[in-house]
């Protein structure tokens, strides 16, 4: 993938940058800058992920304690109070 990169690189800044060494050291550094870019949305996604899970828990155990008590109380409607 970087040998691709680098060749469109390459040839995207040629009129920009006419000397060889310079246009190479711009498409380096542009192919940095890339893998930076992918790092900080990788990072970004396992971040919401793990948000997500922690809600889920919160939502589980809340969840279980309901079934707890009606699975105490039967499926009448004993657990609800006053309705």
């Amino acid at each position: 993938m970087r040998d691709q990169f680098m060749r469109i690189a390459m040839a995207r800044l040629r009129k920009t940058y006419p000397f060889k060494p310079q246009r190479r050291a711009v498409a380096a550094r542009m192919w940095v800058e890339h893998l930076e870019r992918y790092a900080m949305r990788d990072w970004a996604r396992n971040e919401e992920l793990k948000v997500k899970q922690e809600q889920w828990a919160m939502n589980e155990e809340k969840m279980n304690k309901r079934m707890d008590i009606i699975g105490t109380n039967g499926n009448e409607g004993e657990h609800y109070e006053g309705v």
